[in-house]
């Protein structure tokens, strides 16, 4: 017992904390031939939420496994063999506490094999008749051929009518089903992540918008000049960013290994646009608003990065990179500090007022999914 709880602690430290020692040596270079100082832990955890959120979630399970394991008890006792006189283990029986009908089902399903373990031979004699026995067999419509009815086989005939028995009682349908639809996806884990980073720089986070018929993951608002609308692309692997389009109107087009899919890049500056030529309309043209499109890419590498940027700046948007290590700059390092102002109410409802309108008004055609 003592080698299965060893066994199972080595199981679960592979499982738990394997995961986040690999993490900190992969990203953060952390070495563990020799434990790291607490100091060290604090920075790491500090520079990287998404690490913080999973040890600690890992550490509570890993907390209870080993509890669990360190408790468990011997299942089984110790008999002594009559032959030799040493201690024999005998295992626990799938039939334990079970009754005589659930041990007779067992029998008829397998045949003789398992009742030759269970009881002697001459209690597996069905109790019923041969004339009933071939008359469940008829009503079932298997087709058995003809056998010379034995004693001890009798139990044969009748594996049809009890297997359709036992099988529901010991395989509910509803036990062995997952129920999905309460499971966030890997957008909505990134747009909580990148509010809270918001919500730390200063900013007001608005919420996902829909916009021009593109959905815009998150508008963020800074004092009563500052207006961030942002994309999250959650491709991985390797993107070539295509900045050109081949006609004049449509947008440029990304690709992956897999696909091509609508360079977020001029979905969110055509977004910008429009956010712009509002503002325009309704305040002076020195209303001196900055508009900050971001697209934020953090789970892929964009290959062609060093040819692209230039267009990017040249465009207007910043192209940055979230909880991973890219070529990309980092997104809390491209937008205007804000930490310590207040948001003005005024500038709130104004911007509120705006996202309204552009939803009401999104309304009226299907909504274009990106990213």
């Amino acid at each position: 017992m003592i080698k299965k709880k060893f066994l199972y602690i080595l199981i679960i430290t592979g499982i738990l904390i394997g995961p986040i020692m690999y993490w900190m040596n992969t990203w953060w270079g952390v070495n563990f031939h020799k434990f790291p100082s607490i100091g060290v832990f604090r920075y790491i955890f500090s520079q990287d939420k998404f690490l913080l959120i999973v040890s600690s979630v890992n550490a509570s399970l890993y907390v209870l496994a080993l509890v669990r394991i360190l408790t468990l008890k011997e299942s089984h006792k110790n008999t002594v063999n009559e032959s030799n006189g040493q201690a024999v283990e005998n295992p626990v029986s799938f039939l334990n506490n079970t009754s005589q009908e659930d041990i007779a089902k067992w029998e008829n399903l397998y045949g003789n094999n398992v009742s030759n373990q269970v009881k002697p031979a001459k209690e597996t004699v069905m109790e019923k008749p041969v004339n009933d026995v071939v008359k469940t067999v008829t009503e079932t419509k298997v087709d058995i051929a003809p056998q010379p009815v034995q004693p001890e086989t009798q139990v044969a005939p009748q594996a049809p009518s009890v297997q359709s028995e036992v099988i529901p009682q010991n395989t509910p349908k509803e036990n062995n089903v997952v129920d999905m639809s309460g499971m966030l996806s890997a957008r909505d884990v990134y747009k909580n992540m990148i509010d809270d980073v918001l919500i730390d720089a200063g900013y007001v986070d608005m919420g996902a918008q829909v916009i021009a018929n593109t959905d815009i993951d998150f508008v963020a608002i800074a004092e009563s000049d500052t207006l961030v609308v942002g994309i999250i692309s959650t491709e991985t692997g390797e993107i070539i960013a295509n900045e050109v389009s081949n006609a004049q109107g449509e947008t440029p087009s990304w690709f992956t290994n897999e696909h091509k899919f609508p360079s977020p890049v001029g979905e969110i500056k055509n977004v910008a646009n429009m956010i712009q030529n509002m503002i325009n309309e309704v305040l002076p043209e020195d209303n001196g608003i900055l508009i900050k499109p971001v697209v934020v890419i953090p789970s892929a590498t964009v290959s062609n990065y060093a040819d692209i940027k230039a267009k990017w700046e040249e465009i207007g948007v910043d192209v940055v990179r979230f909880m991973n290590r890219s070529d990309l700059p980092n997104l809390i390092d491209v937008l205007p500090d804000k930490s310590g102002t207040e948001v003005l109410e005024s500038y709130k409802n104004f911007v509120n007022t705006l996202m309204k309108y552009f939803n009401k008004k999104a309304k009226k055609s299907p909504i274009k999914k990106v990213g």
